[in-house]
């Protein structure tokens, strides 16, 4: 899935959302990958903690961990990220897809609000911060009741509508496309599913199948194969035997092969090769 942002108006979303409720959001893309986010400034605390290298790793680890289960679960979730400040994560889905995912971010728990600052402060030590400055930083991260956060997730959940409503993220088919055509190329000597495609490009074969159909005409396993006869003829006119050719296209069975191959050509393998000779 290819997702396309109008980062413009999303950005003043994003400081209508911060205004009204206080709380830093960033919008990633389905990749993980920054689109916007508002304040655009991230808080003392976690500056000194990406100011070192793996703490900078663990944050975009700790980000894609939890976009990923978002994902999975077609569901928000709410966690303590690796230093020890309260996020959530919504998946943004556009007919069942995940498009990018919203981010409520910096935030500290009202309830156990000392143990919270003292875990978070010992969690910075991790990423060469003095825990005393980690102390102070953290403080000045507003807490947040359990109450108040179920409630900006319903209205997060209110934004991400508006933001399709808006046409504020798009997925463009004719790019996808463009990528599958090329991943298919690139793999005809293996054993392509439509599953590994659906894994590949992070989309369900409801989807495939439609990208399939608008871009290639036919479905997506029907172009798989269509590829690898292609393929298929080029290799046997190029002088290759049909058992070299089968393994070279993807197929462990040689007699499907020949099979697959005289449905889609209208001849054997063997008499194709032999007419190419001919000639």
């Amino acid at each position: 899935m290819i997702s396309s942002f109008d980062v413009h108006n999303l950005k003043k979303l994003l400081r209508d959302f911060y205004t009204s409720v206080g709380v830093r959001i960033s919008i990633f893309d389905e990749e993980f990958n920054p689109v916007a986010e508002y304040p655009e400034t991230a808080p003392k605390f976690c500056t000194m903690i990406r100011s070192s290298k793996n703490g900078e790793e663990g944050c975009k680890a700790c980000d894609r961990l939890h976009c990923t289960l978002a994902r999975a679960t077609m569901n928000t979730q709410i966690y303590r990220c690796h230093a020890g400040l309260l996020e959530a994560v919504m998946p943004l889905q556009f007919s069942g897809e995940v498009v990018g995912y919203a981010i409520l971010a910096h935030m500290m728990p009202k309830e156990g609000l000392d143990e919270a600052r003292d875990n978070a402060s010992n969690l910075a030590m991790k990423y060469g911060v003095n825990k005393d400055d980690a102390l102070n930083a953290v403080k000045e991260i507003a807490p947040h009741s359990n109450e108040q956060l179920k409630s900006y997730v319903r209205i997060l959940d209110v934004i991400a509508s508006y933001v399709f409503m808006q046409n504020l993220v798009t997925w463009k088919n004719e790019d996808i496309s463009k990528k599958i055509e090329k991943y298919i190329s690139r793999k005809l000597s293996k054993d392509l599913s439509s599953d590994d495609l659906c894994t590949q490009f992070h989309c369900s074969r409801s989807h495939l199948y439609t990208i399939s159909e608008q871009a290639f005409g036919m479905s997506i396993m029907q172009y798989v194969t269509k590829k690898k006869m292609d393929k298929a003829m080029q290799l046997l006119e190029d002088g290759l035997s049909v058992l070299e050719v089968s393994e070279l296209v993807g197929y462990n069975d040689y007699n499907y092969f020949c099979k697959a191959f005289t449905k889609v050509v209208g001849v054997s393998p063997a008499k194709y090769r032999k007419g190419i000779r001919a000639n």
